[in-house]
């Protein structure tokens, strides 16, 4: 026992510092403006061309399911699987709602001019178009739950995703058949 002992270091113990992760009010004000922004997009897409009124019923129901499925933190357990589900579901039928709208654009024309190949890679674009606009939907209320998650409750969270998807439908629709009456 008569040997060398470990020479103290210099340096302080390393300490570990946890941080949480803040969100700035930027950044949450941001992520709900751009899903505000989708949604009045859809809301002008499913108004403009002037489809059927019973559009709005997938549409309507694809919104909620999509924001309820994408509100991930909420989620917990067996019902990961269940609600994992309602994001396809819901996603389907808000592509459906907007590829069936996006299809009445230019349907006062006539056919008679118009090529096979130009009508479907017309008919391959307004799909794609909503394909793209339910995308966007998917991520941009993603990130809107992602960024309320740290300040709000699950319940508020999903409120206020889904209230800002109502409004920007609602507001885009009425833009819509302002538009068609003007």
């Amino acid at each position: 026992m008569t040997g060398s002992s470990p020479k103290p270091s210099s340096r302080p113990p390393r300490t570990t510092i946890k941080r949480q992760r803040t969100n700035r009010p930027g950044a949450i004000v941001g992520a709900i403006g751009a899903l505000f922004v989708v949604y009045v997009l859809i809301g002008l897409l499913l108004s403009m061309p002037a489809p059927p009124f019973w559009v709005w019923i997938p549409a309507a129901i694809g919104m909620v399911l999509l924001a309820v499925g994408m509100d991930r933190p909420m989620v917990s357990g067996s019902r990961k699987n269940e609600l994992g589900l309602l994001v396809y579901l819901g996603a389907l039928l808000l592509v459906v709602a907007l590829a069936i709208a996006a299809n009445y654009i230019g349907s006062n024309q006539s056919f008679d001019d118009v090529r096979f190949f130009v009508a479907l890679f017309g008919l391959a674009m307004l799909t794609l178009l909503a394909v793209v606009l339910t995308a966007a939907a998917a991520i941009t209320s993603a990130q809107a739950s992602a960024a309320l998650m740290r300040t709000t409750s699950d319940a508020r969270r999903l409120t206020v995703v889904l209230s800002t998807c109502f409004f920007g439908i609602c507001l885009g629709g009425f833009i819509g058949f302002i538009t068609i009456l003007l």
